[in-house]
């Protein structure tokens, strides 16, 4: 007689008794084993069991659809993650060994669900990114939402959003965005490209050179860009000027000086910082994209330029009703695709709420004032 084992038959057999008493309940903090030395052994014997069954799971002949199921997958993703078999003994990862914290899995329960963090804030989760109108005559309302996970960082989301808006027929002609969303290439992009004109502050030069007004930083080199040399504070020229792609595939020019003029130069402390007398090396853009960008930054400083980039500060309003109002970080589904769907129906009720205050004639609310600033004109 022969017969077909099924899954929980399968795994009957291979089971110890003490599982049960091990893993029968949800294993929750509160749960563990007291004291850091016993808590390590027990990791270690989780470690152990759960070898076993992932050994058992990609030597099983009869059901070879075991290895394809989520779960099996996340378990086996985890105990790489987690652990690690030297000299036959399983041992538990050192903090130091870990993956990254975008990649490791948190949870097993949640195994999309990554580390994030945004200034001092932390969380695990996800991250949402919206995008709103903003015309002062007309009503403000969600165009597009957009989740992901959360270590995505908002620079790569800036061109998929665009490209998203003109999928949708609704491409901004003025796109207001936070400084993290702003990098140069979004910038020299996005008008060509899309018709789109990024407004948000260009990120400063974050060289030590340019942290301090006595050191040499790229704005103190001279550059003639028909003739392709560049000249330094003390007067000496490069000996390479070499385009190629970086490593975004952006076109930048590598610019090298010579290493017995650096090497020699009185003033090399205010220049680079570089071992064994290397001389200093500088990245260009193009031509017109490196006047672009500094006309921009330039643009930046003026009070016009400020004045129109005051308008995204409308977003931190939605963001905050979004939030206080709707729930929006409280995730009440598993899984990045339903907790998309969660933020879309979000941005669907927080326009109903706004088209219905719109009609009624509610007028948009300002920037709140606490009560002590709102003391100040009185007292001029």
């Amino acid at each position: 007689m022969r017969w077909r084992l099924s899954p929980p038959d399968w795994l009957r057999t291979r089971v110890d008794t003490e599982w049960f008493d091990r893993y029968s309940s949800r294993i929750e903090a509160s749960r563990l084993p007291k004291g850091q030395a016993i808590r390590e052994q027990y990791a270690v014997q989780v470690g152990v069991d759960g070898l076993r069954l992932l050994e058992a799971v990609y030597a099983s002949a009869s059901l070879p659809w075991l290895r394809e199921i989520p779960g099996v997958e996340v378990l086996r993703r985890v105990w790489v993650q987690q652990f690690v078999t030297m000299e036959g003994q399983v041992r538990l990862r050192a903090a130091a060994d870990l993956p990254p914290s975008g990649l490791r899995i948190n949870s097993p329960y949640a195994a999309e669900e990554r580390f994030g963090n945004k200034g001092s804030t932390t969380w695990e989760g996800y991250k949402v990114h919206l995008t709103e109108t903003c015309a002062t005559d007309e009503v403000h309302l969600l165009t597009h939402v957009d989740t992901t996970e959360a270590p995505m960082a908002d620079a790569d989301r800036a061109g998929p959003i665009q490209d998203a808006l003109v999928a949708k027929g609704l491409p901004p002609g003025e796109h207001l965005l936070d400084s993290g969303y702003v990098d140069a290439e979004l910038v020299l992009t996005s008008q060509s490209r899309q018709g789109i004109e990024v407004v948000g502050p260009m990120r400063p030069d974050s060289s030590w050179q340019a942290r301090s007004p006595d050191r040499y930083d790229l704005s103190r080199f001279t550059i003639d860009w028909a003739a392709r040399t560049v000249t330094c504070p003390e007067g000496r020229t490069n000996t390479s000027w070499t385009p190629h792609l970086d490593a975004w595939n952006n076109a930048v020019i590598s610019v090298k000086f010579s290493r017995t003029d650096c090497r020699l130069c009185p003033t090399r402390a205010l220049c680079t910082r570089a071992a064994s007398g290397a001389p200093r090396h500088l990245t260009l853009r193009p031509h017109a994209d490196h006047t672009t960008l500094l006309t921009l930054r330039q643009q930046q400083q003026t009070e016009e330029w400020q004045h129109r980039y005051r308008r995204r500060a409308g977003i931190e309003g939605t963001l905050s009703q979004a939030v206080r109002a709707f729930e929006l970080r409280q995730t009440r589904y598993v899984g990045l695709a339903k907790t998309r769907l969660q933020h879309i129906l979000t941005a669907v009720a927080m326009n109903l709420v706004r088209l219905d205050a719109w009609w009624q004639g509610i007028p948009h609310a300002r920037t709140r004032t606490s009560h002590f600033a709102g003391l100040a004109p009185a007292l001029l």
